[in-house]
């Protein structure tokens, strides 16, 4: 009989993902969200959608919404999806003919699909301070809270340190993928989701740091 290991294996641990490919995973999730979309749009008339049309609709029922409360912000973005379309415009008004003249409202739905992401994008850059407010109130309260700790000689709680620090990137980058997902395919304005998540980040940070060990 061949003789037991007895010694136990360490568990392997997932190495943290480096900073500089963060943007490689910003894109990647980008190209999935896109893909989804277009695969969305694609089969839609499954759920009552007409291909290529709901993808317009929603387009600008989403800028309508943003009218009334960001009318800067909205300029702003047609301005920039205008240059982008301008720029793209053979490709978007392209029309097959013969057997393929199925598939223009295909195109057409991809390319308004892909210009709604794009706006989205925009939109989502523009309310990213609201989030660095948010991590900025909550890393001021946390030292606050974590001073307090240290004055009163309060325990310290490293399990909720290591699954709010954990959680706190998921949050915010969560928050993103849903803002281009969702709007894509119902029109949402922008606070429903951007706002909910930026509280949530910035509690996130209170705990993460006001949990810190004591002593650094």
């Amino acid at each position: 009989m061949a003789p037991r290991d007895n010694k136990q294996q360490a568990p392997v641990q997932k190495q943290k993902t480096a900073w500089y490919w963060w943007p490689f995973l910003c894109v990647e999730y980008l190209l999935y969200s896109w893909c989804f979309l277009v695969l969305a749009e694609w089969f839609g008339h499954y759920w009552g959608w007409t291909v290529g049309e709901h993808a317009k609709a929603t387009f600008f029922s989403q800028l309508a919404l943003l009218q009334d409360d960001f009318p800067e912000l909205t300029q702003h973005i047609i301005d920039q999806v205008l240059i982008i379309f301008t720029t793209a415009e053979q490709w978007a008004m392209i029309e097959f003919v013969g057997i393929f003249a199925p598939i223009t409202p295909y195109w057409q739905g991809m390319v308004f699909v892909t210009l709604a992401l794009i706006a989205r994008m925009i939109m989502l850059v523009s309310f990213y301070p609201l989030f660095l407010l948010a991590l900025f109130v909550g890393l001021f309260d946390g030292l606050i809270v974590r001073q307090r700790r240290i004055a009163q000689l309060d325990r310290e709680h490293v399990t909720i340190h290591y699954h709010s620090k954990r959680g706190l990137p998921l949050i915010v980058g969560g928050a993103g993928v849903i803002w281009l997902i969702l709007p894509g395919l119902w029109p949402m304005h922008p606070l429903v989701v951007l706002l909910p998540s930026a509280v949530i980040s910035g509690v996130m940070m209170r705990i993460t740091v006001g949990s810190y060990k004591k002593y650094l």
